[in-house]
């Protein structure tokens, strides 16, 4: 085995300018590889952390049946508690709890639906951007008159109600002991978070102003938490325990559109990545072709003196697994090497930068992954690899008296 892999080794030098040439193919096959995942990966990772740091969370702890039917009736009982064990998780950077409720706002004479949410600012703050949206005022803060609550709006709301900093709004709701909800409030801030659809409906207040206003003790509807990175709530989902009948559900449960999109996506991708994968093992299998043709003759005279077929099919595979290792360690060093660097400073997508949610985006972070690192290169060394049996089993069945009358 040594012998004949040396000899695969060997036999790479004899047409040095093809060799060199197969080479460049398959680490450019493998370089694109890299690199494109990387972009894709990339792209994601923003996409994800975009769609689940607005507002959503990573995560959420919430009652079973809240996600379908949200109910004023269905809440988590001892926030404070889900916070702590999913904070004592290595991986979440922070928790928060909300109040959920639909109602009506007014000023003066002018009244519009909306959806009033009750937060703990400064937990808020660490678990999703949506306080470095607000354009006017703060994020929750002092009043002008003592005695009232603050509440903070969405822009497109504030429009409807014709209200400013300053201004008074009443909300009027239904509690969950089945009383109505009714409090007049002071807008001390204004949101613009760039999604016209929660700008248009959204107001904030306390967590403890709404526990008070919907008689709910110290209950909320939501546990919302900020993970380390969107791709370890899997594993965090399995070793946080919460009792039922609440539920631990990871963004992908919480925003199926999303992990579809970019599954579909992926998929998409995955084509592009096979075209690559298959021409580059193309290149491969002409290469020891063109090798088996011009070695006709010498293959001959090694059948004539009864060199066995395994020792002939052994060292052209050889010759091949030489080529993919090579090719494709180089592509892969050098996609690896680029991806890190670009990973640092991004790649500029637009000259203004996107905002969406209170984080802007203008580059795209190209991420090496194992996909694109290891398991798609190893597939492209298989791939290479299988592509030289081909060769070497025509080798092996040549007639050597046939294969000796070639010049």
């Amino acid at each position: 085995m040594w012998n004949t892999m040396l000899m695969g080794l060997r036999n790479l030098s004899r047409q040095l300018g093809r060799t060199i040439l197969t080479l460049c193919a398959l680490g450019t096959g493998a370089f694109l590889l890299v690199f494109v995942v990387a972009m894709n990966e990339g792209t994601y990772a923003d996409m994800t952390e975009m769609a689940t740091s607005t507002w959503n969370g990573q995560m959420q702890v919430l009652h079973a049946d809240y996600h379908d039917s949200p109910s004023m009736f269905e809440a988590v009982e001892k926030p404070d508690d889900i916070m702590a064990k999913l904070e004592a998780d290595p991986e979440v950077l922070a928790a928060t709890a909300r109040i959920e409720a639909a109602g009506l706002f007014s000023v003066e004479n002018r009244t519009t639906g909306g959806a009033l949410t009750g937060v703990i600012p400064e937990r808020e703050k660490k678990v999703s951007t949506l306080a470095n949206t607000v354009k006017e005022g703060t994020f929750l803060g002092k009043t002008k008159d003592p005695e009232a609550w603050p509440i903070v709006i969405g822009d497109g709301l504030a429009r409807r109600l014709e209200v400013g900093i300053g201004g008074e709004v009443v909300y009027m709701g239904q509690a969950a002991d089945g009383s109505t909800a009714a409090e007049l409030f002071e807008v001390v801030g204004l949101i613009d978070s760039g999604i016209d659809e929660m700008d248009a409906s959204m107001a904030l207040i306390r967590l403890e102003h709404a526990q008070e206003l919907f008689v709910l003790g110290t209950r909320a509807h939501r546990v919302v938490a900020r993970t380390e990175s969107a791709y370890t709530v899997d594993r965090i989902k399995k070793r946080v325990d919460i009792p039922a009948p609440l539920v631990l559900s990871t963004w992908e449960e919480l925003m199926p559109e999303v992990a579809t999109g970019i599954e579909e996506d992926r998929k998409g991708g995955g084509i592009i990545v096979f075209v690559i994968m298959l021409m580059v093992m193309l290149g491969t299998v002409n290469t020891l072709m063109m090798s088996v043709f011009e070695r006709t003759k010498e293959f001959g005279v090694m059948k004539a003196l009864g060199t066995p077929r395994w020792q002939i099919i052994s060292m052209i595979v050889w010759e091949g697994v030489w080529l993919a290792v090579l090719g494709v360690g180089l592509g892969v060093a050098l996609g690896a090497v680029l991806t890190l660097y670009l990973n640092g400073i991004g790649i500029q997508i637009s000259d203004q930068p996107f905002e969406f949610g209170g984080m802007s985006i203008s580059t795209i972070h190209p991420a090496n992954t194992i996909l694109g690192t290891v398991i798609y290169p190893s597939i492209l060394i298989i791939a290479s690899i299988l592509g030289a049996i081909w060769p070497a089993w025509r080798a092996s069945n040549l007639d050597p008296v046939a294969a000796l009358r070639e010049l």
